[in-house]
């Protein structure tokens, strides 16, 4: 009988964690659009690739959410790469990661909707 609740409590338990996982994973939905190519002042080319992630009910709006990055020097030999994205109106919140592979740099942010959210990167080559 001990040997029957306890196996029972085991298979409950690990019924519940496995239900939660299934849970969390439509908590957002993650949209990765083209990467942005950029050169840098010194002439070197980037990339800049951008992750939203937005809740599930938003994702017909994700077609709406545009980006554009820009390259200046950072004043100490690097570019800093400023990344815009627009969140469209009525989003209540997204999450915003902006990253350069190669250099390892990376930014995060949230932004809502109807709102510029701006991310710096500041990559080691000018």
């Amino acid at each position: 009988m001990k040997k029957r609740l306890v196996v029972g409590t085991l298979a409950a338990g690990l019924m519940l964690v496995a239900g939660q996982a299934t849970a969390s994973a439509n908590v957002a939905w993650c949209l990765t659009d083209p990467p942005i190519e950029l050169v840098t002042p010194g002439g070197h080319n980037i990339t800049v690739n951008n992750m939203i992630y937005l809740p599930p009910k938003y994702l017909h709006l994700s077609r709406q959410i545009t980006e554009d990055a820009s390259a200046v020097p950072d004043g100490h030999g690097g570019t800093l790469v400023a990344v815009q994205v627009w969140i469209p109106s009525g989003v209540s919140k997204a999450q915003v990661v902006s990253s350069e592979n190669r250099y390892q740099v990376s930014s995060e942010g949230a932004g809502k909707g109807g709102v510029v959210t701006t991310l710096n990167l500041d990559v080691p080559i000018s």
